[in-house]
């Protein structure tokens, strides 16, 4: 099935509005009238996209999610394949640029689904996995540390959005985050 070129723009519209008024204000403050005024589309436009905000914002939550389910997946992977720092380089910039997106996405609480909340389950079943497919693990359970990088990753996630601007602060992170891998991985 192709898409209508108009109805991706209008989506997109759609979306980039809600995100933006997600950076001025609380989700629950924001309305389906205030996101088609200052996309100008009519309410009904709005509805035909989306059934409520609700659903708007589980639509980008998704999208956010996957990709970031496609770069964790690949993080992993490059464990293996030793090139761990040029794509943890990658997903840091990746953050950087996506910053005031992600973090007014972030910041949203009180619905049944966050992208904090699939950002630490991607993490823990990826982290969860890889541990348990390597024999690396002599000492701890493989629950026990996907916890852990779970938890660390998502820190390293805050660091980044908050300190997006600053390039020698985020390649001191990934030269810390590449050490502490290295580190863990050899004692575990």
């Amino acid at each position: 099935m192709v898409l209508d070129k108009r109805k991706i723009k209008t989506k997109r519209l759609i979306e980039r509005t809600f995100i933006a008024l997600l950076s001025e204000k609380e989700f629950s403050r924001i309305t389906i009238k205030e996101i088609s005024e200052k996309a100008l589309i009519s309410k009904s436009t709005f509805y035909d996209h989306y059934v409520d905000k609700y659903a708007l914002l589980n639509t980008i939550i998704l999208e956010y999610s996957n990709e970031f389910q496609t770069e964790i997946h690949e993080r992993f992977k490059s464990v293996d394949e030793h090139n761990t720092l040029e794509v943890i380089s990658s997903i840091t910039q990746d953050l950087a640029l996506q910053n005031k997106n992600l973090s007014a996405i972030l910041r949203v609480t009180g619905t049944d689904r966050s992208l904090e909340i699939n950002f630490r389950k991607i993490l823990f079943m990826e982290s969860f996995t890889y541990f348990e497919s390597h024999p690396i693990n002599k000492r701890f359970s493989s629950d026990f540390l996907a916890k852990m990088y779970a938890e660390m990753a998502l820190a390293s996630i805050s660091y980044t959005l908050a300190n997006y601007e600053d390039k020698e602060l985020l390649k001191q992170q990934v030269d810390f985050v590449n050490l502490l891998q290295q580190s863990i991985i050899g004692k575990i």
